[in-house]
């Protein structure tokens, strides 16, 4: 099936679904179980993957991690 045809089905804008499908977008819940009524894909394994993304771009972030370095300083002495 074709991703306009899809989007189509689903009741999404074609844009909207190729940019979820290209990683441009985030899965969100309600997407999810619209690909699992529709696919019968299963909405916690792609919220999971979305969630493990997430977290590799959050660990990439360098404020974020000297923030969580000096949390893990602060809490270490507690």
């Amino acid at each position: 099936m074709s991703q306009r045809r899809l989007a189509l089905k689903l009741e999404l804008s074609y844009s909207m679904l190729n940019e979820i499908l290209n990683g441009k977008r985030i899965i969100t819940t309600d997407f999810a179980l619209l690909m699992e009524a529709a696919l019968s894909v299963s909405s916690d394994l792609l919220l999971r993957m979305q969630v493990s993304y997430n977290i590799q771009i959050a660990r990439q972030d360098k404020t974020l991690s000297k923030r969580l370095a000096e949390v893990r300083k602060i809490c270490a002495v507690l």
